[in-house]
């Protein structure tokens, strides 16, 4: 990856910090502005107003916002005084190269909960509650290679009978999406080691691309993804932790919540924390629910009240409009064949592919959408001119990714926390004695859409969006 320009800041002293105290916890926030030439400035506790993290299903990348106290215009014409290092640590202007980043470490009790460097993508000066605030949005600094490098790629790059010299067919030697993708990744970060390879899995898709002239990495990115089919034949989620991408289908980060090792289920990674719903109920109300014995009955649950989270249930006509069926019909040209895959693009093929049978009790549970059968002729057509066989998926994978759209939702807030990231997911639970049968398929795994987390004077919270997979039979 491309060097990250070194602010003018002597590492060997600790970083002045803005102290937090939310919800009973101390934290240190520091974040600077930096730029390409050196320059930065920290933000002190009479700048800071907020900054705020967000993690979504439809982005592998962590984005948000940082917003400073204006008066005076503050951001442009004074400086902090810090005595011998204020010539390092109170200005930076702006050059509109691009280069210009947000450095920002969070810790409580020594421990580091944050420590990143963000590129800043565009700022606004606004007024909120009579403040003049500017804002600043930023999101990972690896996004800056895709987004702003302009390099000639095809998958003639990667075709393995074009680097043995063999005479290929243009457009039609198409080479594994997985590796196209992972391709285009390495070749425009630079780094060798940028795809997290234990997390990766190439699938079955295949795809034939070139990069238009002049369009970001981001375009091929886009229509790699389109392309995509699993291993287990389903849609693919790509993600970026710790410097790494991950590629993985919603089915396998399903089948990894946990596993049995020695006769003991061990949570996976994926896994970001239990909640329990409280309503009131002093009842004891006992379950043998496989779940919950994962958990164990001493486990620590974050309290949500429940007049602090709001559900919405799937939406009544979903099967008749977002959720209808996806019927792929294929025109193969060599060939001059057309294959109508009518088996494709249905709930039941969703639900096949789902995974949600790995999940405690699986054998209890199906989908959270029943199928309509009444108007199972509602449909959407979609023409694809394809010879691949793995085309025949590509139905039931739009219609997997609109679920996380449709499926019954819960959104809350808690005390902060950015590991709750999105494309993970959470256990949920309920002390309600008596139940109706929405009550009833509230206890189980979440899967988590967006984290907005908020951090500010007094402030420490994360606002969570999750929809629910399963639902009993």
């Amino acid at each position: 990856m491309a060097d990250i320009p070194q602010a003018k800041i002597k590492a060997a002293t600790d970083f002045p910090f803005v102290s937090i105290n939310a919800n009973g916890t101390e934290y240190e926030v520091t974040a600077f502005l930096f730029n390409s030439r050196g320059e930065a400035r920290y933000i002190d506790s009479t700048s800071l107003s907020q900054i705020v993290l967000e993690t979504n299903h439809d982005t592998p990348f962590l984005l948000g916002s940082m917003s400073i106290n204006d008066e005076q215009n503050s951001t442009t014409i004074n400086k902090v005084d810090f005595g011998p290092n204020a010539a390092a640590l109170s200005e930076i202007n702006s050059y509109g190269d691009g280069e210009e980043f947000i450095k920002i470490l969070i810790k409580s009790n020594n421990q580091k909960i944050l420590e990143k460097i963000f590129i800043i993508t565009n700022s606004e000066k606004t007024v909120q509650d009579n403040n003049k605030l500017t804002v600043y949005f930023f999101i990972d600094v690896v996004y800056s290679h895709f987004a702003n490098k302009r390099k000639i790629w095809t998958t003639d790059l990667l075709n393995e009978k074009l680097q043995q010299k063999v005479v290929i067919n243009t457009g039609r030697d198409k080479v594994n999406s997985g590796r196209a993708l992972k391709d285009v990744l390495t070749y425009f970060s630079d780094d060798p080691n940028i795809i997290d390879e234990k997390n990766w899995d190439d699938g079955i898709g295949t795809v034939y691309y070139s990069l238009p002239a002049g369009e970001p990495a981001l375009t091929a990115i886009e229509e790699i993804m389109k392309t995509y089919v699993s291993s287990d034949e389903s849609g693919g989620v790509l993600t970026y932790y710790n410097g790494q991408f991950q590629l993985q289908s919603i089915r396998s980060k399903t089948n990894k919540i946990y596993k049995n090792t020695n006769k003991q289920k061990i949570l996976g990674n994926n896994f970001a924390g239990g909640f329990k719903v409280s309503a009131g109920d002093n009842r004891v109300s006992y379950t043998n629910k496989e779940a919950s014995s994962i958990l164990g009955n001493h486990y620590s649950y974050i309290p949500i009240d429940i007049n602090e989270i709001l559900f919405a249930d799937v939406n009544f006509n979903a099967t008749l409009e977002e959720l209808d069926k996806k019927e792929i019909i294929q025109f193969d040209a060599e060939a001059k064949q057309i294959t109508i895959h009518s088996d494709q693009g249905t709930i039941p093929a969703v639900q096949a592919r789902s995974g949600i049978e790995s999940l405690p009790d699986g054998e209890n549970i199906q989908l959270n959408i029943d199928e309509n059968k009444k108007f199972n002729n509602t449909k959407t057509k979609i023409f694809t001119m394809a010879d691949e066989s793995t085309t025949r998926y590509h139905g039931t994978i739009q219609l997997q990714k609109q679920l996380l759209n449709s499926l019954t939702k819960a959104n809350f807030s808690c005390f902060g926390d950015i590991n709750i990231a999105a494309n993970k997911f959470i256990y949920m639970t309920l002390d309600l004695n008596t139940r109706n049968k929405f009550a009833n398929k509230i206890p189980g795994f979440w899967y988590v859409t967006k984290n907005l987390t908020t951090i500010g004077p007094s402030q420490f919270s994360s606002a969570i969006e999750c929809v629910k997979l399963d639902k009993p039979k």
